[in-house]
């Protein structure tokens, strides 16, 4: 909560809306300025009310979060994380929009948790097959050991395979294991979402996961290695057979790559 309070106090002190330390403390200095943002309703409880300044500001500052409602949830942890790193870290560094990527669709995946997404695919775990890899993929959970063949679905077999040929033609074998581009945390598993009772597109085997302990699920572009420039060609090869990039698209979970439109 301290370093909530903080980024508040930063940013409201930028604005002139605010005359007192940028100390974390909720005091009445801090209380009077948040009455200064329209966004937050004044019935609304002192947590509930810094939830929703830190939502305004991310905003603001063309961070996605909506909508401000002062209840805090995964979109509004990234959002802070971004906006955070922005006000005390490294303000310099890209940050992906949505509307930065160019939305195509060669091989017709279908929108996630729709009828057609299941007319599509079919049953969790139905229509598995194994594929070749074109270079090796070291396991995120035990780095000493790799394989050369993995499980996904039959309908995604041949983009995964383009995609991956695609990577090695582009980076080559040593910027690969540079940059971890084969450190693999998975296809084919059958589990909720992270957080939530929604299968995961992993219960069909059509997502992929790439280097989890850089990439974690509530990081932003701000903390995911996934993010920085030299990924852009990656991130491009999925892209332009359909994929989707939770991180590039939502900017949180960026090990995670799908073939179903969200």
């Amino acid at each position: 909560m301290k370093k909530r309070i903080k980024l508040i106090q930063k940013i409201l002190k930028n604005q002139g809306n605010y005359n007192g330390a940028i100390d974390g403390i909720i005091g009445p200095n801090t209380i009077a300025a948040l009455s200064t943002i329209s966004a937050i309703h004044p019935s609304w409880s002192r947590q509930r009310k810094i939830v929703a300044a830190i939502q305004v500001f991310a905003n603001k500052k063309n961070i996605p979060c909506k909508p401000i409602d002062g209840f805090w949830g995964p979109i509004t942890q990234v959002a802070f994380e971004a906006l955070y790193a922005q006000e005390f870290m490294n303000p310099q560094r890209p940050f992906f929009r949505p509307e930065e990527i160019i939305d195509v669709n060669p091989n017709n995946w279908p929108k996630q948790y729709t009828p057609s997404f299941n007319t599509f695919f079919g049953d969790q775990g139905a229509g598995l097959v194994s594929v070749n890899l074109p270079y090796r993929h070291k396991l995120s959970w035990r780095l000493t050991k790799s394989v050369g063949r993995i499980k996904c679905h039959e309908k995604v077999a041949e983009s995964l395979t383009r995609v991956l040929d695609e990577v090695l033609r582009t980076y080559g074998q040593q910027k690969i294991s540079d940059l971890r581009l084969d450190v693999w945390g998975g296809c084919f598993n059958i589990r909720p979402i992270r957080g939530g009772r929604k299968p995961s597109m992993h219960s069909w085997g059509i997502a992929m996961d790439y280097d989890p302990n850089r990439n974690r699920l509530r990081w932003s572009s701000e903390k995911a290695e996934f993010a920085k420039p030299e990924y852009k060609d990656w991130w491009s090869i999925w892209e332009s057979e359909g994929w989707v990039s939770l991180g590039r698209s939502r900017n949180f979970d960026w090990m995670h790559v799908q073939a179903a439109k969200i």
